[in-house]
């Protein structure tokens, strides 16, 4: 392999991030926390984590406004109701979601703090409660 290879393969990571923020005009609060609360109830905790530190870090003042750029794009595309892999699709759903938030947690690692980490698992316990509420409700028997 050339220099030259190794030097676009090293920057291939990073073009990947920066055409994620292509996908930034598709984010919003609500539109995020919706698809959120929507998947809890299929994916659970392992699924949403990596999305959550991501969320929990744009919100950090400690992150810089580039690498917000980054997690906005990113978000964005989780949000987007069309993508590669559509989302229905069982067990392949959320692959290539979970693809490009990978990516950006890995650049962005250093910036998860143990009060992100708290919250996000905070979070998860939430959702996770609220998810076995429901199923409790239904089993009960109407009256």
């Amino acid at each position: 392999m050339d220099r030259n290879e190794s030097n676009e393969e090293r920057n291939l990571p990073l073009r990947q991030l920066e055409e994620a923020t292509s996908y930034s005009k598709y984010y919003d609060d609500k539109r995020f926390w919706r698809k959120v609360r929507r998947i809890a109830q299929k994916v659970g905790g392992s699924v949403l984590k990596p999305v959550l530190l991501l969320f929990y870090m744009m919100k950090s003042d400690s992150v810089s406004l580039k690498d917000k750029a980054y997690i906005v794009g990113a978000l964005g595309y989780f949000v987007l109701p069309i993508d590669i892999v559509p989302d229905f699709l069982a067990g392949l759903g959320y692959t290539d979601d979970l693809a490009v938030i990978t990516l950006l947690i890995k650049y962005l690692k250093d910036n998860i703090t143990p009060e992100i980490e708290m919250r996000v698992d905070a979070k998860i316990r939430d959702l996770m409660e609220t998810k076995e509420e429901q199923e409790q409700e239904k089993e009960q028997p109407q009256v």
